[in-house]
């Protein structure tokens, strides 16, 4: 994979080789062998950006969008770098209709999955698969907090299916019942309070100055709060600790319902 300005694309064959195509079955024995490998990485790095799209949450990336893209992608011509399928292609490959075609390719390009030149009314698109490393990043992060996540959840499956791990004894001393006498509790006479007139109520208990939300608001205020889903994956993993709330933080960031109050409840 090529990372260059912040973006991840796919190699293509380099111009000095693709040049000599022509002359391929005469290439020498160490050009064939420098063509083999540069086309194993080609292969590698569309394998590896079909698993970044296919984890993808972006709302934008919906299933019609990942499988345009995916069928873009496989069009992606490493000899001559060419990637121009036209929208009828793509609507006949995978039945759907045009003008859907149409609608979802400025989506996945808003995504930051494409970038688009455009040849003309007549010349159909020309295509680049790219991706801002920085998506990719909040990508892998959510995937490993999924993964961490799943872990914990059959570590405690595993320990609930087991009765002697949730008590502190042996598997041969059974948990014992204390004795005591449930009337013992009862070492007053409620009646007792009855009648009793109550020199204040609480309505005139005058609040604290130093209550303890006050301030609270200034902790998380709404700015700090990410709006660029580039950001969410390193945000969440600094602000909440624990990792079997952050794909709900994750889904709550990007239908923009994060707020300070949850923010805060989700840090406690």
């Amino acid at each position: 994979m090529i990372v260059e300005d912040g973006y991840y694309s796919i190699p293509i064959l380099p111009r000095e080789i693709a040049s000599r195509l022509k002359d391929k079955p005469e290439w020498p024995a160490e050009l064939r062998n420098e063509y083999k490998r540069l086309h194993a990485e080609f292969t590698a790095s569309k394998a590896e950006f079909s698993m970044w799209v296919r984890r993808d949450r972006d709302s934008r990336m919906n299933r019609t969008a990942k499988t345009i893209l995916l069928l873009i992608l496989d069009c992606l011509n490493f000899d001559t770098g060419r990637c121009d399928p036209g929208h009828q292609f793509i609507a006949d490959e995978l039945g759907v209709s045009v003008r859907t075609v149409e609608r979802t390719i400025p989506r996945i390009a808003a995504s930051g999955w494409l970038s688009i030149t455009r040849r003309g009314k007549t010349t159909t698109n020309f295509y680049r698969p790219s991706v801002p490393t920085q998506k990719v990043a909040a990508i892998l992060d959510y995937a490993d907090g999924l993964r961490e996540q799943r872990s914990e959840e059959r570590e405690r499956r595993r320990q609930l299916g087991d009765p002697t791990k949730m008590a502190d004894h042996s598997a041969s001393d059974p948990t014992m019942v204390r004795i005591h006498d449930p009337t013992e509790l009862a070492a007053h006479d409620p009646t007792e309070l009855a009648g009793k007139p109550m020199n204040r109520t609480f309505e005139e208990e005058p609040l604290k100055e130093s209550s303890c939300s006050e301030g609270r608001e200034d902790t998380y205020p709404r700015e700090s709060i990410p709006t660029d889903e580039t950001q969410f994956g390193p945000w969440v993993k600094a602000n909440i600790h624990d990792p079997t709330q952050r794909r709900e933080a994750l889904r709550l960031l990007r239908e923009r319902k994060m707020t300070p109050e949850i923010l805060r409840r989700m840090a406690a």
